[in-house]
């Protein structure tokens, strides 16, 4: 299954931005992590949960980069696309792509790459990749087979 895809658009804030006006890099991650979390929503999938033995499962991040080719400042308007780029028993990874919106044409700024992986965490505090359980194969899979998935926050 490749090229299931979803997109959220956000506006850079103050908050966000350094002394020159500008989105501080470490956000771009953030982002990539909101933009994941918001996909698995709408599919109704948790990212940290727990089974009723008592053992956790969420989803780290085993590796994560994002390349920079334009600013991105105060108030700009940002989309910001994942698209599952391959999906192993244990593993997703992602590509991202954030545009800014110019005069209603959407231009590329940033690139960003992550994997993430289904672990479980025993009692003792141990943690291990596991299978992804079958709710999970199933909402991946019905990605595949549906149009993009989108939700908008601005």
């Amino acid at each position: 299954m490749t090229n299931s895809s979803f997109y959220i658009t956000r506006r850079v804030e103050f908050h966000e931005t350094d002394a020159a006006g500008l989105m501080h890099f470490s956000n771009y991650y953030k982002w990539m992590e909101v933009c994941e979390h918001e996909w698995f929503r709408t599919k109704n999938l948790q990212i940290i949960g727990s089974t009723k033995e008592g053992s956790r499962y969420g989803w780290p991040r085993r590796e994560a980069s994002c390349s920079f080719m334009r600013a991105l400042r105060l108030g700009d308007l940002v989309r910001v696309s994942a698209i599952i780029k391959k999906i192993n028993d244990t593993s997703l990874n992602f590509n991202f792509v954030f545009e800014k919106d110019r005069s209603g044409k959407w231009t590329k700024v940033a690139e960003g790459y992550m994997t993430t992986i289904h672990v479980k965490q025993h009692n003792e505090g141990l943690m291990e990749a596991e299978p992804f359980p079958t709710s999970v194969n199933f909402a991946l899979m019905e990605s595949s087979n549906t149009p993009n998935k989108t939700k908008e926050n601005s």
